[in-house]
């Protein structure tokens, strides 16, 4: 529960009080509240999944409960096939470790970056679409398996940092759709990932989740791509 309160602390800390330097000395500095608004969801998402651990750890925040585990993360196994629409939502906000979920929320908090950029509303927008399109990597597994977390919608904030941008020519969106395949292609034919043991449980790290993350966030954005600001003053 310590570590808990001294995580959840650092981690608002560390969005609340930093503030990007104006663009211009004649700019005045961020208010505290213009910059809350503009890191909102990043914040509250981080200290949801952190909340979330608490409680599968059973308050020890260190290890995810084992029955919890089994029955919200999303497992590839026929006989519990009546699980996987609920598992297929619920697998998002469970993690396997302190290590997992800290290493998922600090991944949020740079991502604040893109949010700064595109605002609250896009970035759970984009988040939600990586997260769900990471989902079909279950499918890659032949061996009996559950998968768990939030790093497909990581992965593909991040590619939506690079490519949800103004003037984005269709090679270079072409580029970026190809280094997701190649990524996916290389997954498939190499060998097969080492296992890490942790307590009773055993994990791998689902790459073929993040590849598939980052394509969906790529996707979305040159087909949805935001309303800029600029666009709407000159449409008007």
């Amino acid at each position: 529960m310590i570590l808990f309160f001294i995580v959840t602390a650092a981690y608002t800390s560390l969005l609340l009080f930093y503030k990007p330097s104006p663009n211009s000395l004649k700019d005045a500095p961020l208010t505290f509240v213009e910059n809350f608004t503009q890191i909102r969801a990043a914040l509250f998402s981080g200290l949801l999944f952190f909340s979330i651990f608490l409680f599968t750890s059973d308050f020890g925040f260190d290890e995810v409960n084992q029955q919890l585990y089994r029955l919200f993360a999303l497992n590839n196994i026929s006989a519990a096939a009546i699980l996987w629409p609920l598992q297929s939502i619920t697998h998002l906000f469970i993690h396997i470790n302190f290590a997992h979920v800290l290493t998922n929320v600090a991944g949020l908090g740079i991502a604040a970056a893109y949010e700064r950029q595109v605002g609250s509303a896009r970035f759970m927008m984009v988040l939600l679409v990586a997260s769900l399109s990471s989902i079909p990597s279950i499918l890659f597994y032949s061996e009996p398996i559950a998968i768990c977390g939030i790093s497909g919608g990581i992965f593909g904030l991040a590619a939506a940092y690079f490519t949800d941008q103004e003037g984005l020519s269709t090679k270079e969106w072409l580029y970026a759709v190809l280094i997701c395949i190649v990524l996916l292609a290389l997954l498939s034919v190499g060998g097969k990932i080492d296992s890490t043991a942790t307590g009773a449980l055993q994990f791998k790290i689902d790459h073929y989740g993040h590849a598939l993350g980052a394509l969906g966030a790529i996707v979305y954005c040159r087909f949805r791509p935001r309303k800029l600001a600029g666009n709407s003053r000159l449409a008007s």
